[in-house]
């Protein structure tokens, strides 16, 4: 991840590109005497904030809004690989990290998301989970560990290709965690 291309910073203005689950949108802004709110339609993504509002702010919003979908996507992928893969994922952490995609404690049962991965397309985020998940089979990148890639997930080669070649953010970092029983 450290030589991928970045984007520029994001100003948060109107008809700057963002990207959701590997689709361009146009973002829209609006400032309103109203609480910030999001809406997406075909090609548009509408931020309405309050005016005046800072960079910062706008894209506190933004990203709490990719945090609030990756919860909506995310449990249901591990649930759904969890029998497959004979594993128990007890908790999940979402979390900007500037150099992987994920990570895997296997003595906690726990995985830990790239944030970034909401702009990719949701092959690629299950990629993730099923690679982390596999962590909690063989903890280290063995033979082993691929031999069981390759059962499970045969086109993980081209995922990983086609996630690495795909820009990265240029954003602050920080941490956001969610317990899987508080979903």
């Amino acid at each position: 991840m450290r030589e991928q291309p970045r984007e520029s910073p994001r100003q948060f203005i109107g008809r700057e590109s963002h990207y959701l689950w590997g689709r361009r949108y146009l973002l829209r802004v609006t400032e309103k005497h109203e609480k910030p709110s999001i809406t997406l339609d075909h090609r548009t993504i509408r931020l309405t904030v309050r005016p005046g509002s800072s960079t910062e702010k706008r894209g506190d919003t933004i990203h709490a809004w990719h945090r609030s979908l990756l919860h909506q996507v995310v449990p249901d992928m591990i649930h759904a690989w969890e029998p497959k893969l004979g594993v128990s994922v007890s908790r999940y952490f979402l979390q900007r990290m500037k150099t992987k995609w994920g990570v895997c404690n296997p003595s906690s049962r726990s995985i830990r998301l790239n944030t970034e991965l909401v702009k990719k397309p949701k092959d690629l985020l299950e990629y993730v989970i099923v690679h982390e998940m596999m962590h909690l089979i063989e903890p280290r990148h063995s033979e082993r560990f691929f031999d069981l890639m390759n059962r499970h997930y045969p086109k993980w080669p081209e995922a990983r290709r086609e996630l690495n070649e795909l820009p990265l953010g240029a954003e602050k970092w920080g941490v956001l965690n969610r317990k899987f029983a508080d979903l």
